[in-house]
């Protein structure tokens, strides 16, 4: 007679099977939609900071190396939800040595993005805007110091391959976490003390797994991803579409 059907252990093999199939590859293709995700808003980032400097450019006649305060130009032509003066009233977050903490400045788009700032006192660390550019206000090589009235008085180009205007001031640094507060980073938005403060979680230097953090320079005429990672990411996905 011939058997209709499966056997119970042959549905059990099946299923196993499927199992083990689905456990390998799933996380494989999470990891590869996150790092879509964060290229994505990479190249929207990028893109929301180029059109608030044109308004500002258009409508208003001014550049960000003609204002001296780089947090409240940017704010002026997009769509903001919050803003705050000190991340510390939203999160505790540590540098990536561990003992500092720095008080930084941030705005929050209506499109889910943080856009965070260096501001505080010069004491603070600075390895989120680390650099080789030479710095906004202090003139030191390898730093960046605050985006603030007092100390860098506008963006511009100096420094960079291309400065077309011979402006004199050098480019700001501005850092974007594509998903807002949401993991990596910050790692634990409910920390609101140093004892669980955590340093931000950075893409590795070749850009080959990303973070949901970008830096961006900021010159006087544009906003371009600076650092291999960004470019990478910025480039890369643009060449797929």
């Amino acid at each position: 007679m011939k058997r209709l059907g499966f056997t119970l252990a042959e549905v059990l093999i099946t299923l196993a099977i499927i199992g083990v199939v689905a456990a390998i590859s799933i996380p494989s293709v999470i990891s590869n939609t996150q790092q879509q995700e964060f290229k994505t808003g990479l190249r929207k980032a990028v893109s929301v900071l180029n059109s608030a400097i044109t308004m500002n450019m258009a409508l208003d006649g001014e550049t960000p190396y003609d204002n001296a305060n780089l947090f409240g130009y940017l704010m002026r032509h997009m769509a903001i939800m919050e803003s705050v003066t000190n991340i510390k009233n939203k999160y505790y977050v540590t540098d990536t040595a561990g003992g500092q903490f720095p008080a930084n400045t941030a705005f929050y788009t209506t499109d889910g993005m943080r856009f965070e700032l260096r501001f505080g006192s010069a004491n603070l660390s600075k390895k989120l805007y680390e650099s080789n550019v030479y710095a906004c206000g202090n003139g030191t090589s390898g730093d960046y110091n605050e985006n603030d009235a007092a100390s860098c008085g506008g963006c511009g180009s100096y420094g960079l391959n291309s400065n077309p205007d011979e402006t004199t001031k050098p480019p700001c640094l501005i850092t974007v976490d594509v998903n807002g507060d949401r993991k990596p980073n910050p790692s634990n938005v409910n920390c609101k003390s140093t004892t669980c403060a955590k340093p931000y979680k950075y893409s590795d230097p070749l850009g080959l797994k990303l973070s949901d953090m970008f830096s961006i320079l900021i010159t006087d005429k544009q906003a371009i991803p600076y650092g291999v990672a960004a470019q990478r990411a910025m480039y890369q996905a643009q060449a797929k579409k």
